[in-house]
């Protein structure tokens, strides 16, 4: 697989992670209480937020992860495959994920809940983390910033959007992304465990 290919997969890959379908409904939410202008300054605080955050852990997780709490790879695999599953299954049985403290200044969201958890969650955190370890730091940058650019224009579409999208499209919508994040939540977790199961395996063999 040549580099491009590694991206243009990698990319992909972390765009499920991120889960666009909440940032969706997210949008959707704001734009009945607050103005377009403010959204978009929100989208963009945000999308910037949950891209340093992924950055810093693509290019410190794993030493943070194995040299200093001596977490395996195949472990953090199986854990953020389970948050990843149970996000899907929340999506594909309430068909939606958002929840929103009322706030009067609507940038106070864009740390928590938009930029962490919502972009920068368990799963894309995981996501960066094995990419570098696989793939390098150039790869998984490359990757994270293709996701960035992708989930700020699809909230950026939705802003815009949305007044002619039903709620009940829109409820569909992400219940079946819910299925599809769902089962890569199971894949993420059986190689987590098919990765444990080798080296234990390896360990015992003489």
């Amino acid at each position: 697989m040549n580099m491009i290919s590694e991206v243009l997969s990698s990319a992909l890959l972390m765009i499920i992670m991120i889960d666009p379908s909440d940032k969706i409904l997210l949008v959707s939410l704001l734009r009945e209480d607050f103005h377009i202008e403010d959204i978009k300054q929100l989208i963009i605080r945000a999308n910037l937020i949950g891209f340093f955050l992924l950055i810093l852990f693509a290019l410190a997780g794993k030493i943070i992860l194995q040299d200093i709490f001596h977490i395996d790879l195949n472990a953090l695999r199986v854990a953020g495959g389970f948050v990843l599953f149970k996000i899907g299954l929340e999506a594909l049985e309430g068909g939606g994920m958002v929840t929103l403290k009322k706030e009067k200044n609507i940038l106070a969201l864009a740390a928590v809940p938009v930029a962490t958890p919502l972009i920068a969650g368990p799963a894309a955190i995981t996501t960066a983390i094995t990419l570098t370890a696989e793939y390098g730091i150039e790869v998984s940058a490359l990757a994270i910033v293709i996701a960035i650019l992708t989930t700020a224009l699809i909230m950026i579409i939705t802003l815009y959007a949305v007044e002619n999208v039903s709620k009940t499209t829109l409820g569909v919508f992400i219940r079946i992304i819910g299925l599809f994040t769902m089962a890569i939540g199971a894949q993420m977790m059986v190689e987590g465990v098919g990765g444990i199961f080798l080296k234990l395996m390896a360990s015992t063999t003489f």
